[in-house]
Parts: structure tokens; sequence; C-alpha cells
């Protein structure tokens, strides 16, 4: 695991506006208390290529939306630029390419959905090695999906949507790189065997 992703006690080695993202208890606290103009982005510095991602998330209200980026930039205004797990009811699971209208809905099935606790702590798992990506929501599979044309390094990064009050709590995140292809209970050739292509993912909203 990588000691320096987050310490428990501090926001040292990530980057976001302290007016909306702070530490507390041991846990990443995203909190915007008046209704906000757009997104506001929380980044780790450190890069991720092949990684595996386990985090507990909390959303309230549960209606709101959030997300984990990863494989992602910063641009010059301080948009998220690339991948995105999403958080929020309707969302959990899926994964959307942030800022980039050209691509968008990646995989948009509620396989994710369905095993989702509205307004508790939910295990959110993200594996990406390759051009191949896994997400899982409470140790469920959510998105299988092999995309050649997507980023291969970059960033982590929590996110707080636009729109009204909210509060997303990200709680023992631990990031591993170069790991085994294994997740949610399956191992390599099983997770290998879900992969769908863009198209198929595209078929299937």
């Amino acid at each position: 695991m990588d000691a320096r992703f987050f310490s428990g006690q501090d926001l040292e080695g990530w980057q976001g506006d302290k007016a909306y993202w702070s530490a507390e208890d041991g846990v990443i606290v995203g909190r915007s208390t008046e209704p906000t103009l757009r997104n506001e982005f929380l980044f780790s510095q450190v890069p991720v290529e092949d990684f595996h991602l386990s985090v507990w998330v909390r959303l309230t209200p549960d209606d709101r939306n959030s997300g984990i980026q990863f494989r992602s930039q910063r641009d010059a205004e301080g948009h998220a630029v690339g991948y995105q797990a999403d958080v929020g009811r309707d969302y959990w699971g899926r994964l959307y390419d942030e800022h980039n209208p050209e691509r968008g809905e990646l995989d948009w099935t509620d396989a994710g959905e369905k095993h989702v606790r509205p307004g508790d702590w939910n295990h959110y798992e993200i594996l990406a090695v390759g051009h191949r990506i896994w997400t899982a929501i409470n140790g469920h599979l959510s998105v299988a999906l092999e995309d050649p044309d997507g980023a291969s390094t970059g960033f982590i990064g929590f996110q707080i949507h636009s729109g009204s009050p909210q509060e997303v709590r990200f709680r023992n995140p631990m990031l591993r790189h170069n790991p085994p292809v294994r997740m949610a209970g399956l191992n390599e050739q099983e997770l290998t065997a879900a992969l769908r292509s863009i198209k198929d993912a595209e078929a299937a909203k």
C-alpha cells in the first residue's frame, strides 16, 4: 500500500479548496453548506498507472452526486479531466469521462446501483490494469470495460458536484500500485471474461 496517499491526519499531499475539503477523524470529508456553481475536486499528488483503490464512501443526502476521479488530470481552470467512478442515487458504480463531451458516459448500467446501501457506508473498489478497468460496489462487480482509448496514467481525486449542499465522506482509502488482477472475489480469468468493449457498453445503455 502507498503510505503517502493519505496519512489519516491531514490533507498533506492533496490539492483542493479548503473551504470544501478537510480531514476529520481519519476520514476525508467534502462538504458544501451553500449551493455550489461548479464541481469541486480534491486531488492526490500521487500518480497512478496500474492500481487498485479501496475506499468506503458515504453520501448525504443520498440523492446528491459525487465521484472518484482516477487516471485524471486537473486543467488550468481547476476542472478534472478523465475517468470518474460515479457516486450518487442512479449513478453508483457507473463509469464516466469527466469534462470530455466526446466520450462522456462509458459504462452506464445499474449493476452497482442495486447493491448500494442508501445513506450508509458503501465499499467502492477500482481496479485498472492496462486498458482494462473494473469497479465494484460492496463486493459486487459493476464496471468491466476494455478501453484502449482511455488514459493510462494520471491522478486520483474526489468530487463534490455542483448544486445543492451535500456531504461526502471517504473512509480508509487504500491505494496499491501494480496490483494482482483480483477483485470482488473474482480472479483474473473471471474478470477478463466479464470485460466488455466500448461498443458493447454503448449498446447496453
